[in-house]
């Protein structure tokens, strides 16, 4: 989740699990955006932030977001919450949606053929030849390197051990996007967006508006997820 107080925090460990701190404490009861939760100690480790993180919890002790105040000014405050899927905890976005089909739905059988004979490992490299880009929430905190090979023009984004001249690139440079979440489960983004408080490569306010509605009989046969890249999507908005 990314942080509303602080540009340049991440709030990595959204497991429902309770933490650490807050095992065996009488937790009290508040309510923030109208929503009565229980609240636990703050959380130590943000403290360099100038914030007292305190996460919260239902009536099942099952973590259900935080509450980030101001050291200096408690009054100041901002609430994250857990919310329907990745994408929309990652932006406090209620507007992402899931598009209730994975990736597979939309590429030609040939191509999901390939990709599971490789247990799935060489999905996003087959994509580094085409147009798109698979895009996923921990890609977007965290930016890919794509390793390609000066030589034979392999492109990966592990390294490539085998090639001696390897050159770096960075992984937003397409304008074409297909949000999945681990399980390749595509998502659509808000058609309004909002700005985000954070600084990372891909803020949402510079995301597309749709993404391609690829149908099977519209692809080539013959190049397996490479084919993705034959038809266009709208690019970017400029910023």
């Amino acid at each position: 989740m990314l942080s509303i107080l602080r540009r340049d925090l991440v709030y990595r460990d959204i497991s429902p699990d309770i933490v650490e701190h807050d095992n065996d404490i009488d937790a009290d009861q508040w309510s923030y955006d109208n929503r009565d939760v229980y609240r636990g100690r703050f959380d130590p480790q943000y403290t360099s932030y100038d914030l007292n993180v305190y996460w919260l919890y239902d009536d099942n002790l099952k973590r259900v977001g935080l509450a980030e105040h101001e050291v200096d000014d408690p009054a100041v405050f901002e609430v994250l919450w857990f919310r329907e899927n990745p994408f929309a905890t990652l932006y406090q976005n209620d507007g992402w949606k899931s598009k209730q089909k994975t990736l597979w739905s939309v590429i030609p059988h040939e191509a999901y053929a390939d990709c599971l004979e490789d247990d799935f490992t060489t999905v996003f490299d087959r994509c580094l030849t085409s147009k798109y880009r698979l895009i996923t929430p921990s890609m977007i905190l965290d930016e890919p390197t794509i390793y390609e090979c000066q030589k034979c023009k392999k492109q990966s984004l592990s390294p490539l051990p085998n090639c001696k001249v390897v050159n770096k690139k960075p992984y937003f440079t397409s304008t074409n996007y297909i949000f999945i979440d681990e399980s390749f489960i595509m998502y659509e983004p808000p058609k309004r967006r909002q700005s985000v408080s954070s600084e990372h490569p891909l803020p949402e306010e510079e995301l597309p508006d749709s993404q391609p509605e690829l149908k099977d009989e519209e692809l080539p046969k013959e190049s397996a997820l490479q084919s993705l890249g034959q038809k266009e999507i709208p690019q970017l908005p400029q910023s």
